[in-house]
Order: C-alpha cells, then structure tokens, then sequence
C-alpha cells in the first residue's frame, strides 16, 4: 500500500505544461525573409534602352546587371549615357583624330563628374564600371577602340549587354 500512495504522490506534484506558442520570434523571421525576399528582386532590375536601329548581339551571358557608365555604338554614332559624342557613317569615323579626341573628352567629362559627386556625397563610390551596348555589326576595332579610352580614364570593369538567346 505504501507504495501506491507513494506513486500518487509523485503524480500529483508533476505541473501541468501547457503548450504556449510564442508569436513574436517566429513574425520576426518571416519579417526578416521577406526584407531579404524584397531587397533581392528589386535590387537587380535597371534599364537598359538601345536607341532606335542598334541591334544587341545575341548570346548566352550571366544575368546579373549593374548600374553603370553606358556608352551605346551604333552605325550612326557613339553616346554616352544617352548624349551623342562622336558621329560615324556605318561604324566608320569621319575624321579620325577629332573623333577619338572627342570620344576621350567625354569619358573623361564622365569620370570627372563621378569624382566630383563621390567628393560632394560619401555615399557615393567612385566605379570602374562600364557598360557598352553595341550594335552586332559593330566592328571589333572601335569596340576596342571606346574600351581602350575608357580604360585610360580609370574604367576598367566592363561589361558587354546582349540579348540573351530564347528571350
């Protein structure tokens, strides 16, 4: 008999656990993945417009753009970030040495203004970023040609935008 009563005593001191789901840890989680969700997908959309008759080459390439000087190569001429600097006539420069000096001058007008922006904001960062839109008949040369000015002025990470294949 002493040890039923024992064996009840045991029993009747055991707490009762209630199950009691605390909210609070778990909305902060799913807080913290949608802030992660959203900054995600919105921080990698830019715009990228090609003026009227440049064809982007198609290929394969990584999908991952980034907001940078844009200078455009069309048959017509070059701009950069949307001003025309040099005239062409089909890819070709009319005179050569005014045309290539124009084309230093602006990027170097570009760089100088991003320094200038970087010294006056620290928010800003002075990039070596380049992105060249050229047409697909563009001739290696003159792509060559605006890398190699842009690489003097300090642009030395470029990248090449194209039509991925399928889209």
């Amino acid at each position: 008999m002493m040890l039923r009563r024992r064996k009840k005593k045991k029993r009747g001191n055991r707490k009762s656990l209630d199950a009691n789901l605390n909210i609070t840890p778990m909305a902060d989680i799913f807080t913290i993945l949608l802030v992660f969700l959203i900054k995600t997908y919105t921080s990698s959309s830019i715009v990228i417009n090609p003026s009227k008759g440049v064809k982007l080459p198609n290929a394969k390439g990584e999908n991952n753009p980034v907001e940078a000087l844009k200078v455009e190569i069309s048959s017509e001429g070059i701009s950069i970030d949307e001003k025309s600097v040099v005239r062409l006539s089909r890819f070709e420069l009319q005179n050569t040495k005014e045309g290539l000096g124009a084309l230093d001058d602006a990027i170097e007008k570009a760089r100088k203004k991003q320094i200038t922006l970087a010294d006056v904001n620290p928010e800003v960062n002075v990039e070596s970023k380049i992105l060249i839109l050229a047409d697909q008949k563009a001739p290696y040369k003159l792509v060559k040609r605006v890398l190699a000015s842009a690489a003097q002025q300090g642009y030395t990470d470029y990248k090449l935008a194209v039509v991925q294949n399928g889209e």
